[in-house]
Order: C-alpha cells, then structure tokens, then sequence
C-alpha cells in the first residue's frame, strides 16, 4: 500500500483548513470559518483538528475514492464503477488546483496542494477504466478510452512509471503490450489487466457480489473498510439491531426513494 487512509485524512484536512482561509482572503465576511463548520469565526481562528469537514463532498468523496482506488473495494450499492456525480466534481477539482497559477496563489497562504488526495483520486480513476469505465474527463481527445497512460499502470501498481517502461521492453518474456498514438504511448486495459494480475503490488477489485445472510447477523463476510465497518456496528448496537439487517434497512429504504425518484420524473 503506497500510503495510508490516515495518511490523506491528515494531509486532506490540513489542505482544506489552508484552502478556506484563502478563500476568505478574496470573498471575505468570515467565510472561511462557515467553511469549516465555524459561522461568524475566521478561517485563521479554526485550529485544523476542530474544523468540521468529514461531512463535505469533497472529504467523503476522497474517502471513498481510496476505498476504491486504493484498496480495490467497490460500494455496495454499485453495481459498475462509473465515475460522475461529486467523484467527476472532486477530480475537476484537484485538476484546477494542480496548475502553476492556483499553486502561485495558494503558496501566499502556504497551502500545499493534497498530493496523497490527488493521487488517490488519480489511482480510482485508472481503476474505473481498468474495470470497464469511463471517464468523466478526457485528456484532449477521445483516445483514452479503454486505454490506460503509463503513470496510471504505475498507480495501479504501485510501482514508479520507469519500472512500468522497462516491463513493456519486447525482449521480455511477458512484456507489458503498450500502443503509440503520436507521442503518447498508452496501454490496453485488456493488457493492463493481465501484466497487473502479476504485479505484487497490485490490488485486484473486489467486486460485490450479495452473500447470504450470515448466521450471526453481522457483516463479517461483506468487504468493507475498516471505519466503514466500525460505524454500521456502532449504529446497529445503538438500534438494538444486527449490522446486517442496519443494512437491510438502508437498502430497502434506498430502493424505495429511487422508486418514487423514477416515479416522479
């Protein structure tokens, strides 16, 4: 595992906390503090360990991107992994950041821009397409689809872009199919998927498959991550319910508003 998730925990707040305080440094009127769960405070008054963000868009989405991305567990409640929605948002996003000018303007308030954060939503973005998916963005073109670069082999195989170039030498016995498109040399994912198979430091998707109900009732067959798993236990022992009808539960009543979603339209 190239870092952990409390690894970008920390680095992610520490960004969010920097980056709200440039924003109050342009729009003003203590918005920064609102941004950290703090109305009527300034950004600057916020120490980072009390800001409140774990409910933001962008902390779950990243948190859940890891999950996926990182260690290959794909949401229960997804069938095809398909990026859009806040995930689309949060890779735009990071996108942005990552230029010359932004970096100019966040170096005033010495805000680091989130390299773990970006590197986890880089990684379940090459995982999407590895697992049959699209894009949301594009790079200049449409070739990328089904494709992936040589940096999103190495993410996926935790392993440096020279060593994924090295393994694509054809006098190996096993190399690493890549295809050239003017100066972009980009792999089949269909190739992908076989040299990463190989790969120790590959993680392969773990794709959901409903198990039955187990016979304690809790959710010790589902992969899950750990926090994930700690927080359905803390909730069923509050309801005074088994973890695993907790998730019964939820996934009825999502079922349902879906259905009056469809409904509706």
């Amino acid at each position: 595992m190239p870092f952990t998730k409390q690894d970008v925990k920390a680095e992610l707040r520490e960004f969010m906390c920097g980056f709200a305080r440039s924003v109050e440094r342009v729009y003003g009127m203590d918005t920064g503090g609102a941004l950290l769960g703090f109305p009527g405070k300034k950004a600057w008054d916020v120490a980072p360990e009390n800001a409140q963000i774990e409910e933001s868009p962008l902390w779950g989405t990243v948190m859940s991107m890891y999950d996926y991305g990182i260690e290959g567990i794909v949401p229960f409640s997804q069938t095809e992994a398909l990026v859009d929605g806040p995930e689309a948002d949060v890779e735009m996003f990071f996108l942005a950041l990552d230029t010359e000018t932004m970096r100019l303007y966040l170096n005033e308030d010495e805000v680091r821009v989130p390299r773990l954060s970006m590197r986890t939503v880089q990684t379940a973005i090459a995982r999407v397409v590895l697992d049959g998916g699209e894009r949301y963005t594009t790079l200049e073109d449409q070739q990328m689809a089904g494709y992936l670069s040589i940096y999103e082999v190495a993410l996926l195989a935790d392993i440096d872009e020279r060593s994924v170039r090295n393994a694509a030498n054809p006098k190996l016995p096993e190399p690493l199919i890549t295809k050239s498109f003017g100066r972009r040399t980009l792999v089949d994912i269909h190739d992908a998927r076989r040299w990463l198979l190989g790969r120790k430091g590959y993680v392969p998707t773990k794709h959901f498959t409903p198990p039955v109900r187990p016979e304690t009732g809790e959710l010790t067959e589902i992969s899950l991550p750990s926090d994930v798993r700690a927080r359905f236990e803390s909730l069923a022992s509050q309801a005074n319910v088994s973890s695993w009808d907790l998730l019964t539960q939820l996934l009825d009543r999502h079922e349902r508003e879906m259905a009056g979603k469809e409904g509706n339209q």
